[in-house]
């Protein structure tokens, strides 16, 4: 074998272990009861855009009524409205709650479908309704989500998603957007500790909820764990109930 042979040789055996090693980093894989725990509170209790964690676990107990509200046009806003209305009937059989379609006035979770020249200002109005301050990391995200609080039962009582759908599609992550916002609005508002595959982990680019990330919601949503509860006590409770629910979700 001659000298270029050898090395065009090599290079095709370093693309295959390449592509391989990618592939494997992409792969599901099945982690361990600890580490699900472990990321699931650190989702359940963190708080991407607050100053500190959440004291109380968060979550709807009496239903969602969302409705759409568009503040651009064209056909990429037509899209997003579509899949965001698959995507609520999906979080309504992974949760189990009554989740439908109302006008703007009943709805306790608004959907904005907005464009760039509008976002930072209706972050700003979402911000100041809850008494928050606009930070920059927010003004610049690709997208965002809040939601509310009954103060005395922890139960999330509204919710709000905005997307500058120009600016989401442009970085080609609208679909990410629409899949990371509703379900961190479900109760799920901070980042995983990355290395999975998964909507909370910024490193990750799935742009559909993962079988890991659907266990995280069927877990948030088993009776077990109620609106309120420490995170002491929802870690106690999920070391009890996870083993059936990796079972239920067959993860």
């Amino acid at each position: 074998m001659n000298r270029r042979a050898a090395s065009l040789f090599l290079l095709l055996v370093l693309a295959v272990a390449a592509a391989a090693l990618a592939a494997w980093q992409l792969a599901p894989q099945r982690l361990s009861d600890a580490r699900i725990a472990r990321h699931f509170l650190t989702i359940a209790f963190g708080r991407e855009h607050a100053d500190g964690p959440g004291q109380r676990l968060a979550k709807w107990r009496d239903g969602i009524r969302y409705r759409i509200v568009r503040w651009a046009g064209g056909p990429e806003v037509a899209k997003a409205e579509a899949a965001l209305h698959r995507q609520m009937r999906d979080l309504a059989g992974l949760t189990g709650l009554p989740i439908a379609r109302t006008t703007v006035f009943d709805a306790n979770f608004l959907i904005a479908l907005t464009g760039e020249d509008l976002f930072a200002w209706q972050i700003r109005r979402a911000l100041a309704a809850a008494n928050r301050r606009l930070g920059g990391r927010i003004a610049d995200a690709n997208c965002a989500g809040f939601f509310g609080q009954d103060i005395e039962t922890g139960a999330i009582v509204n919710a709000r998603v905005i997307i500058p759908v120009d600016r989401a599609a442009r970085r080609r992550l609208l679909q990410r957007c629409i899949v990371e916002e509703t379900a961190q609005v479900l109760g799920l508002p901070n980042d995983a500790d990355g290395g999975v595959r998964s909507v909370f982990n910024d490193a990750d680019r799935s742009t559909a909820l993962s079988r890991l990330d659907r266990l995280f919601v069927a877990l948030l949503y088993h009776p077990r764990l109620e609106a309120g509860l420490s995170r002491a006590e929802t870690a106690r409770r999920v070391r009890q109930i996870l083993p059936a629910v990796r079972g239920r979700m067959r993860y």
